[in-house]
C-alpha cells in the first residue's frame, strides 16, 4: 500500500476568495445554512476525504457579508450527519478560555464517536478590541500554555473514570478523576474537566507553523511552504493549498481575476494553485512523499468542488492516493498517530 496521503477540505463560507459569496449557488443568508454545509459534508465523506475543516474569527469577514457561525458548532452539527471523516474547527487560543475550548473539543470528540481535532491559532492586535482585552505581547507563547492546560483537561478524567453502578448509585470513581492547577502568564485553571476523556484520549490537534514556537506541542503542523518536511517522531505535515480550476466558462487564472476585480483577496501564508483539475491532480500527486496531506481551499466551494468531483479526485483514486477513512475509525487511527496514555494515569 502507499504511504497514507491525507486530503482536508476547507468548508468555510463560500470560499477562500472575499468574493467568493457572490458567485455562490445560493443567497448570501443561505452560504451558512445547515442544509448546504451537510451537502458538501456527505459529498467529501462520499469521496473518502481524510477530515472537513471550519474557519472561524471574531472579527467581521467580508467573505460572509451576513456573518458566521461558531466553528465548533458547524462541526458539532455535521457529527450525526456524517460518520467516517474527520471534523476540525478552528478555535483560536490568545483570547479564549482553555477550559471552555478542552470542554468544546471533547464534547464534539464524545458526539462524533471520536473524529474531533482541533485547529489552534493565534488572534491578531484587532481581535482584542473585540473582546475588550489587552493585546498580548507573545501569542505564540499563549497558544503553546493553553494546548499544554487543554491537554492536561482532557486527561483529567482517567479512561474508566465513568463506572455507572446502577446499585451504588456511583457514576464516578472519585480516584480517577485529577484535579489540574495551570498558572500561566494570562491564564489560571483548575480542573478537572467537566466533560470525561474524549474517545481519542486527546483529539488531533492542529496549527499552523507560522503559530508554533514548539511543533511537539501539536500532532498537525499546517504550512505554507512545500520545503517543510515531517521530522522522524514529529507531528503530520499538511500542506495549505488554495486553488482555483477551469471551468467551461473561464480558466482558473480569469477566474481569479474576476474575483479580484469585486474584491481583492488579502495575501495568505499559503500555496496557490490555478488550472485544470487533471493538472491540479498531478501536482497533488507530486507533493506525496514530501508531505502528509494537504488541506484545501477552494476559491469558490460551488463552482471548484464540481471542477473536483469529476476530475481532481477520480484522478487520485486511480493513483491510490484518495483512501477513505475505515467505518468506526478514529481521527487519530486515520492519520496513523497513536491514542495518548493518560498522563495521570494510575497503575
Amino acid at each position: 500500500m502507499p504511504t497514507p496521503f491525507h486530503v482536508f477540505l476547507d468548508v468555510d463560507g463560500g470560499g477562500w476568495h472575499p468574493a467568493a459569496w457572490r458567485r455562490s449557488r445560493v443567497s448570501p443568508d443561505a452560504v451558512f445554512s445547515p442544509a448546504r454545509l451537510k451537502e458538501f459534508a456527505v459529498t467529501a465523506q462520499a469521496q473518502g476525504l481524510t477530515g472537513l475543516t471550519f474557519e472561524d474569527s471574531t472579527l467581521p469577514d467580508p467573505r460572509n457579508p451576513r456573518g458566521h457561525l461558531d466553528a465548533v458548532q458547524r462541526a458539532a452539527f455535521l457529527a450525526g450527519t456524517t460518520d467516517t471523516i474527520g471534523l476540525l474547527p478552528v478555535a483560536a487560543t490568545t483570547y479564549s478560555e482553555p477550559f471552555h475550548v478542552a470542554a468544546q473539543i471533547a464534547s464534539l470528540d464524545h458526539s462524533s464517536a471520536g473524529r474531533a481535532g482541533w485547529i489552534a491559532t493565534t488572534s491578531t492586535p484587532a481581535v482584542a478590541r473585540t473582546v475588550d482585552l489587552p493585546v498580548l505581547d507573545d501569542p505564540q507563547a499563549e497558544l503553546t500554555d493553553v494546548v499544554g492546560a487543554v491537554r492536561r483537561l482532557w486527561d483529567s478524567w482517567e479512561d474508566d473514570a465513568v463506572v455507572r453502578d446502577v446499585a451504588t448509585g456511583r457514576y464516578v470513581d472519585r480516584d480517577r478523576l485529577h484535579h489540574v492547577d495551570v498558572v500561566a502568564t494570562n491564564f489560571s485553571v483548575k480542573g478537572p474537566l467537566t466533560v470525561p476523556r474524549p474517545p481519542q484520549g486527546q483529539p488531533v490537534v492542529a496549527a499552523h507553523e507560522r503559530d508554533l514556537l514548539d511543533p511537539g506541542v501539536v500532532d498537525v503542523v499546517l504550512t505554507g511552504s512545500e520545503r517543510t518536511r515531517r521530522s522522524a517522531g514529529g507531528p503530520l505535515v499538511v500542506l495549505e493549498v488554495e486553488f482555483a480550476l477551469d471551468t467551461a466558462a473561464a480558466s482558473g487564472a480569469q477566474r481569479v481575476e474576476a474575483l479580484d476585480a469585486d474584491a481583492p483577496a488579502p495575501a495568505r501564508d499559503r500555496l496557490r494553485w490555478t488550472g485544470s483539475g487533471e493538472g491540479f491532480a498531478r501536482y497533488l500527486s507530486g507533493l506525496a512523499g514530501s508531505v502528509d496531506g494537504v488541506r484545501l481551499h477552494a476559491a469558490v466551494l460551488d463552482e471548484d468542488l464540481r471542477t473536483l468531483l469529476r476530475t481532481t479526485f477520480p484522478a487520485l483514486r486511480v493513483a491510490r492516493l484518495l483512501q477513505p477513512p475505515a467505518a468506526g475509525a478514529t481521527l487519530r487511527t486515520t492519520l496513523g498517530r497513536p491514542r495518548p496514555v493518560n498522563q495521570f494515569a494510575t497503575a
